[in-house]
């Protein structure tokens, strides 16, 4: 066996599993119903591209060009190790070599079809908004660049450092890279940065795949494997999947105080529900920034626009708490009682208005004010 043949032997295996897994939960009329309303709204974006590009025009320039800079960061490379490989080729470490070599090629293949079409999209956006801002080849080959640059450094800090350490260097060079680009757009030093990002480029692919990285990328592969997994179950309602917490102690009430003192069944249950939100930073980002982003687009939409979006707030929020609910009630210990006297199906809602109110509240209370200065303007 050949290690390219092998690693064509595995990307089968690959496919096979994710297409039995999404036939198992989504059936054929859901496919169908999902490329309807992905057609359905290519069309509305369709006929509202102008209306759109006047709005993207009074956004600000760095919080577009942030944006596209951090679409260069979603690269990846994937190498279809498993644990088992360890002991199958202890005596063929051509074939593990191989195929890292494979996986590479093939993911950085994937990558540069990837970062063109990032950058042909972005070089058209930004031109609708602001004509002559960008030029066409030098931008699409420093994107490019910068993308296969940053695919490749993150598979070598993989290699090199774990846990809070490679946290703190992610975002350390994600500040630098991220000035560095932002200086090459306005000075306009586009042949010296494509220079430098693809020496650094080369460097950087020699030193992975001379490095033993078998663990790191067995560890990365599997995790991949899992998320697409986890993304086919998420789409069910009837798939019950509760999410980990890498903390080993709870960010609020360590010492389970009581925060309400009604000890009826549901205010018992909403005193549980709150903590099992409060203690998961998850769960606490999520709702913030659900929040947090309708109000900031509030500010840059059309009037008649913020009230659809108030409109799917109040559907999306809603549905959103269920969901965390369900995960809460979905412990083995409180699916005992489902039915009994301390879960009951009527609890769901006077256990969830507590969080959903308030942001009703403070989104509506936006949209008014926006509604008020959007006529005062006038």
């Amino acid at each position: 066996m050949t290690s390219f043949r092998l690693y064509i032997d595995r990307l089968k295996q690959e496919r096979q599993y994710q297409w039995k897994n999404t036939k198992a939960v989504i059936d054929w009329t859901i496919l169908v119903y999902i490329v309807l309303t992905l057609l359905f709204v290519a069309g509305m974006v369709y006929d509202m591209f102008p209306s759109l590009i006047a709005i993207l025009q009074e956004l600000p320039y760095g919080l577009s060009f942030f944006v596209i800079y951090y679409l260069a960061w979603s690269g990846t490379i994937r190498v279809f190790y498993q644990q088992a490989d360890s002991y199958f080729f202890v005596h063929r470490k051509d074939l593990l070599n191989g195929l890292k070599k494979w996986g590479t090629i093939a993911g950085l293949g994937l990558n540069v079809v990837k970062g063109v079409l990032i950058a042909a999209l972005s070089y058209l956006l930004m031109e609708a908004i602001s004509p002559s801002t960008l030029p066409l080849v030098e931008w699409i080959l420093f994107y490019l660049t910068l993308f296969l640059f940053i695919t490749v450094l993150d598979k070598v800090i993989d290699l090199h450092w774990s846990g809070w350490k490679r946290k703190l260097i992610t975002i350390a060079i994600f500040l630098a890279i991220g000035f560095f680009a932002y200086l090459t757009v306005i000075e306009s030093m586009w042949i010296l940065a494509i220079v430098m990002l693809m020496g650094g480029f080369i460097v950087l692919l020699v030193i992975y795949l001379r490095a033993e990285s078998f663990w790191v990328d067995m560890a990365h592969n599997e995790k991949i494997r899992q998320k697409y997994v986890g993304m086919i179950f998420y789409a069910s309602e009837y798939v019950h999947v509760p999410r980990a917490s890498d903390r080993t102690k709870p960010l609020f009430f360590r010492r389970s105080q009581r925060i309400i003192e009604d000890r009826r069944p549901h205010g018992a249950l909403t005193e549980l529900f709150f903590k099992y939100l409060l203690r998961n930073s998850r769960h606490i980002f999520s709702y913030l920034q659900m929040v947090g982003i309708t109000i900031a687009a509030m500010a840059y939409l059309p009037l008649w626009m913020t009230f659809g979006l108030f409109m799917a707030f109040f559907f999306f929020l809603k549905e959103w708490l269920n969901i965390v609910y369900d995960e809460l009630v979905g412990h083995p210990f409180l699916n005992m009682h489902k039915g009994k006297k301390l879960i009951q199906e009527h609890y769901q809602e006077l256990v969830t208005r507590w969080l959903y109110y308030p942001a009703i509240g403070l989104v509506g209370f936006v949209l008014i004010m926006n509604t008020l200065f959007h006529f005062l303007m006038r």
